[in-house]
């Protein structure tokens, strides 16, 4: 049995996953380069620069890192991969432009009240610079009133950060930015703040073996994906991450049964939802309800004994608190679900 025949069985035994009248999935390869990505917005009427089916994978390059950027800190050019002069090819200024997303991909048969299920295969350090800093900005704001920017460098086997002599930060990839387009009548939305459509979540714990499932708002669905960290804290308290180039594989599979309302994910160990608001509390609230109504629905409990499960074994973590909307993930073990 080959490779392409095992996926197949694999996504039939999916519930509710699109699959039985699809062809075999495909491999396809998606490349951050002037005519594949777009910066710093969501929008529905965006065109996509590709189209999959469900089931499909997508080995992606996502590029972050205006060599410009790099340059006005005085590194030479030579020091500076040259991938990112292509990607980065006619952008003027001097800013990281971590926001460089690849996409928009359409999901064929995709429609509004559908839940996207993109799973994280792999996701690694590509190229072997990376960018951070803070502009008067960041919980400390008041603190920190001015621009500090710094080239990151990586050991040999991009494993960690060399961020000064005698201090090495392991790397741990994720893209900052998973997302679909919001409902056509909003319009442009920017990229910072994250929402109902996923976008900007800059959550840690969506790295390589991770499933984020997405509602879907627009034919097609128009899954975006960029930002990429490749070391962040919980919370981003500075205003930025690692912001690394990185290449990784996805599986983009499309659920017709589910419906969700908000962005959830899981991870090998843990069940997870989110809430994003401006107030930390209500983002708590609704990552709370989610988990709730998640536990209702999925492991069939009453309200009242998903709510005190909550209370026993569920963990609220802080995202991030820089992006205007903040962000609150409920984690809950898989391993007390017994059966």
């Amino acid at each position: 049995m080959n490779r392409s025949q095992v996926l197949v069985g694999l996504l039939l035994a999916l519930p509710g996953a699109v699959g039985a009248q699809t062809p075999p999935p495909t491999v396809h390869e998606l490349r951050a380069s002037p005519t594949t990505i777009h910066r710093w917005f969501f929008d529905a009427s965006l065109p996509p620069v590709l189209s999959v089916n469900s089931g499909d994978f997508v080995r992606l390059w996502t590029a972050t890192g205006n060599p410009r950027y790099f340059e006005a800190m005085g590194m030479p050019r030579e020091q500076i991969p040259p991938e990112l002069y292509g990607v980065f090819q006619g952008v003027e200024g001097q800013g990281r432009e971590d926001h460089t997303l690849n996409g928009p991909i359409a999901v064929r048969d995709a429609l509004p009240g559908d839940v996207l299920e993109v799973r994280i295969l792999s996701v690694d350090v590509w190229l072997p610079l990376a960018g951070i800093g803070f502009a008067g900005g960041g919980v400390l704001a008041d603190q920190f009133p001015y621009v500090v920017d710094r080239p990151l460098r990586f050991t040999e086997d991009k494993r960690a950060i060399v961020f000064a002599p005698g201090i090495e930060i392991p790397t741990r990839p994720f893209w900052g930015i998973i997302g679909v387009a919001p409902p056509i009548v909003w319009g442009r939305v920017p990229s910072p703040a994250p929402g109902l459509f996923g976008g900007n979540m800059d959550n840690p714990d969506l790295g390589a073996g991770s499933i984020v499932y997405l509602p879907v708002h627009v034919p097609g669905a128009l899954l975006s994906v960029g930002d990429g960290h490749a070391a962040q804290g919980y919370g981003e308290v500075a205003g930025g991450a690692a912001e690394a180039s990185l290449e990784g594989e996805i599986q983009i599979i499309l659920h017709k049964d589910r419906h969700i309302h908000w962005p959830r994910a899981e991870t090998p160990t843990h069940y997870m939802t989110m809430g994003f608001h401006a107030d930390l509390d209500e983002a708590a609230r609704i990552a709370t309800s989610e988990m709730v109504a998640f536990l209702v629905a999925e492991k069939h409990l009453t309200h009242d004994d998903a709510y005190l499960i909550c209370s026993l074994a569920m963990n609220l973590v802080v995202t991030q608190v820089v992006d205007g909307t903040k962000g609150i993930h409920a984690m809950i073990p898989k391993e007390i679900f017994t059966r």
